[in-house]
This record gives C-alpha cells, structure tokens and sequence, in this order.
C-alpha cells in the first residue's frame, strides 16, 4: 500500500561526506576527526512514533532504531551514516532498505549531551 500524502511529513537530510581533522581556538589540528555533512535537502516521508525497544529485528537484521521513516520515493537519495532533523531533533540513520514501491530507514535519535558538536551548532545552542 502506497503512502497518503496527508500523512507524511517535511523533514531534512543531511548527506555524510566524511571526515574533516578538526581544529582548536588556534587554528591547530586537534587529531580528532570531526564528520562532515552536506548541506541538507527537504525530503517527505512518514516517521513513526517511538517503539518501546532500542534494539529489535529490522529487515532480519539487529539494527538498533527507535523510528522507522517510510518514503514512497524507493530511490530517494538517502544513504546510511546521514543525519535527519524532523521536529527540532536530530536523528541518525542505522539502516536503509529500499522495496519495490517504499523506502524504510530506521533512525534513531540522538542525544546533545554525548558531544556531538554537529547537533548543537544545527538546533542553534
């Protein structure tokens, strides 16, 4: 069964690139590599609510997912390690896996205080 329209939703995916060195209050290299993402482009799809486990079987997979995002676009531009921002939240992608008429991604959300910079610099603290 296809998606409605009514029932799906903007977000923003934000495309991983790679890794940058990244640099201190000097300009010196820190040795720690800092993840790089394009600029993020507007998608439409339909996410769920959260699930009551972290950890369950996707696709036959273990893949740890606390939303499933299902697009009627099976060759939407979407690919793992990028980042979603849907309702002022960050979430990062676990898995992608495309059908015949949909595209399921399982997201899981992040959190700011683990230290990711990347989250904190998008939601503007």
């Amino acid at each position: 069964m296809r998606l409605l329209k009514r029932n799906c939703t903007e977000f923003k995916y934000y495309a991983y690139t790679g890794l940058e060195s990244d640099l201190d209050e000097n300009g010196l290299h820190t040795g720690v590599p800092k993840p790089v993402y394009e600029d993020p482009v507007t998608y439409k799809g339909n996410i769920s609510v959260p699930s009551g486990s972290a950890v369950q079987a996707f696709d036959g997979l273990e893949v740890r997912y606390s939303h499933v995002l299902v697009m009627d676009d099976p060759n939407a531009d979407i690919a793992e390690y990028g980042k979603i921002r849907y309702k002022g939240r960050m979430y990062a992608i676990t898995a992608v896996r495309p059908s015949l008429n949909v595209l399921s991604v399982a997201l899981i959300a992040e959190t700011v205080d683990h230290g990711d910079q990347f989250v904190q610099e998008l939601i503007g603290e």
